[in-house]
């Protein structure tokens, strides 16, 4: 199974936390719950929007999660997820709505789910 994280707010994980980061997660609330059980090697796909308005889905394969300072807010701890990038591919929205194994990302009216992990499996 896959692990479809929600980067719709564009947050530059790598450029925060070194090359190998792609997905951040607060230590406190409910995103503290999330993504407890990734394993070594499982597959997360990122979706974030691009500069165009379509949506980026980025493959990752995981390696391990580390704890870290939140550059943005130095009071914070985040989760961060490290990881090799294995591809990504960019589509419309619309489309990727109705496109196997993104269309799990989206609702039934075409529209991003609000939680940052939309499934983990």
């Amino acid at each position: 199974m896959n692990v479809y994280l929600n980067n719709c707010r564009r947050r530059d994980h790598a450029g925060l936390f070194g090359k190998t980061a792609f997905y951040d997660l607060n230590t406190f609330g409910l995103q503290a719950s999330m993504a407890r059980h990734i394993i070594a090697g499982e597959k997360c796909i990122v979706a974030s929007y691009d500069d165009n308005g379509d949506v980026v889905f980025d493959w990752y394969s995981f390696k391990k999660e580390t704890l870290e300072t939140d550059p943005d807010d130095s009071r914070l701890k985040v989760r961060v997820f490290r990881g090799d990038k294995l591809r990504s591919e960019t589509m419309t929205k619309r489309k990727a709505a109705r496109t196997k194994p993104y269309r799990d990302f989206f609702n039934k009216n075409g529209d991003f789910k609000r939680p940052s992990v939309i499934k983990s499996s």
